[in-house]
């Protein structure tokens, strides 16, 4: 879990599927197959392209915008306060199974978790119908104490320490096999700033309520609309510095009484 404790202060990382008709052999029978399969032609020629490329891409929100009324960096915000209010023992980021995906989750949005370590992790996990998914594709935390020095604490300060993150590579994701495009250009975000309190058995051994203080986030966000019902595969990387992401989900989304829907 790389961490920086200059000043007090904690820098981390979180990169948390044809039918034929049969027709009669008679001259009629004959005439309407032709005459249905020149109609199909036709309407190929002329759909536009658009039509067969919106079928090939992953129902994400684009950048810009509010999925939810919230913008991106406003959930980043809240994928940091959820990552990091969740005790050591059922803790997303550090499961490196699944057995944990529903921990704190609530609302509209589900998140899947990054990882604070560079292996490769593989989760199973059951998402209720009807939620959307956020996926941390890459990002990169700074959280400072109440006690640092005042010159540490400003926001040009802290916004500085998570800028590397607009040198982010390899930034993928796949949605069962669907590549989302231009991440890299489209996706980045800078959160508001904003305010972590820890709980007992934190992940950096803090006390329980302390606070992070201003804390600041840079990153890559994607927001999925709810899958269908059924088993789906996520895939995302990246990479900053010398750290690396690579995690995959097998998710089965699946009707429970608090589900809003079955997608489509």
């Amino acid at each position: 879990m790389p961490r920086d404790h200059a000043g007090g202060t904690i820098h981390l990382e979180a990169h948390m599927a044809s039918r034929s008709r049969s027709f009669s052999n008679d001259s009629n029978g004959t005439r309407l197959l032709v005459a249905c399969r020149i109609l199909a032609i036709l309407a190929l020629a002329l759909a536009p392209a658009s039509a067969f490329a919106d079928s090939n891409k992953p129902r994400v929100f684009p950048p810009g915008a509010e999925p939810y009324d919230q913008s991106y960096g406003e959930w980043a915000v809240d994928w940091w306060q959820w990552a990091l209010s969740q005790p050591v023992a059922a803790n997303p980021v550090l499961d490196t199974t699944g057995v944990q995906c529903a921990e704190g989750q609530r609302g509209q949005v589900w998140f899947l978790a990054g990882s604070f370590g560079s292996a490769p992790v593989t989760r199973t996990c059951t998402v209720p119908a009807g939620k959307a998914l956020l996926i941390p594709v890459l990002n990169l935390g700074y959280f400072a104490f109440p006690d640092d020095p005042p010159a540490t604490r400003t926001e040009a300060y802290v916004r500085e320490q998570v800028s590397s993150m607009v040198n982010a590579t390899n930034l993928t994701t796949t949605i069962d096999d669907v590549s989302v495009p231009d991440i890299k250009n489209g996706y980045f975000e800078e959160s508001p700033l904003f305010k972590v309190i820890l709980p007992a058995n934190n992940v950096f051994g803090l006390p329980d309520g302390f606070h992070l203080d201003p804390s600041v986030d840079a990153g890559y966000y994607l927001v999925v609309k709810p899958l269908a019902l059924g088993e789906h595969t996520i895939h995302f990387t990246g990479s900053n510095g010398g750290f690396s992401s690579d995690i995959t989900y097998f998710i089965t989304v699946a009707r429970s009484e608090d589900s809003d829907g079955d997608g489509d």
